[in-house]
């Protein structure tokens, strides 16, 4: 097996994410977030974070597999385009959540957050149902978190 450039960026694309993330995550979680009300089935940090580690290593493993199997096409390059606005948006959704306390905003960041994993979804479909499905989890936990953010917003 030939080691690639790829399979070094796109895990420190995926690192940098999370550490810009927690950063801002960090500076909130203990002090304005535990003063929040929240739904009674708000998941335990420790949960949120095994949960982070397993999508962002899914993501990761996701893009790789992309980027080393298909053609450099124009819907690969869409493709593409969207994991790293999906990225921006997951690294920034943090800093509009716990850095700036801005509950609002956040909540519409994460909606277009998550419209951008449903679009990956559908574009890979035709040309990979595996990838497709691998980010289904994804979607998922971030609906969660959508519907965490939105339960935050109205209780608060």
């Amino acid at each position: 097996m030939k080691i690639k450039p790829n399979y070094f960026i796109i895990p420190l694309i995926t690192v940098s994410v999370a550490i810009f993330g927690n950063y801002f995550t960090s500076q909130g979680i203990n002090g304005w977030y535990d003063e929040l009300a929240k739904p009674e089935w708000t998941p335990s940090g420790s949960f949120i974070g095994a949960m982070w580690t397993f999508l962002y290593a899914l993501v990761t493993a996701t893009v790789i597999f992309f980027w080393n199997k298909f053609k450099k096409t124009d819907r690969f390059r869409l493709i593409i385009g969207l994991f790293i606005a999906n990225a921006v948006l997951n690294a920034t959704w943090s800093m509009l959540f716990f850095g700036f306390n801005l509950v609002g905003v956040s909540l519409a960041h994460i909606m277009i957050l998550n419209l951008t994993i449903i679009a990956l979804i559908f574009l890979l479909w035709p040309i990979s149902k595996k990838l497709s499905i691998a980010l289904i989890p994804y979607t998922g936990w971030v609906s969660v978190a959508t519907l965490l953010n939105y339960f935050i917003l109205i209780m608060n």
